[in-house]
């Protein structure tokens, strides 16, 4: 079965609403949400993109550059960061990539002394600005 690919108009402007979607969509997840067996994330983030209209490949770099915003925003030490391990299978490399983000969050939320939901809006505004 052929993979579709979203294509976007303004490639820009769909990372930008990526971005934002994915950032906000993982500051609102639940532990629940993360459980092995519980298809959240993986449905959650296949809307992210559609919305954003970006493919795997563009919706892993963004993740990375959430990363590093989120690293930036939070004065998290980057060398002291576990980097996330990238699997040669795109769709578990996407997921994979969610997840780490996901627990960076905390960790943003916990330096800072913000909510999940305050430190993704300040990496969103830094990523975009």
């Amino acid at each position: 079965m052929p993979k579709t690919r979203l294509e976007s108009v303004d490639d820009d402007e769909a990372s930008e609403r990526f971005v934002h979607e994915a950032m906000h969509g993982l500051a609102e997840l639940g532990p629940e949400d993360l459980e092995h067996e519980n298809l959240t994330l993986p449905l959650s983030l296949s809307l992210w993109m559609r919305r954003g209209g970006v493919g795997l490949d563009d919706a892993r770099r963004a993740l990375f550059d959430l990363r590093r915003a989120l690293l930036r925003v939070a004065a998290l030490d980057e060398g002291s960061e576990p980097v996330p391990l990238v699997v040669a299978d795109p769709v578990a490399a996407t997921l994979s990539l969610a997840v780490y983000l996901d627990g960076l969050l905390s960790r943003a939320a916990r330096a800072t002394d913000t909510s999940r939901l305050d430190v993704a809006e300040r990496a969103v505004a830094h990523l975009v600005a």
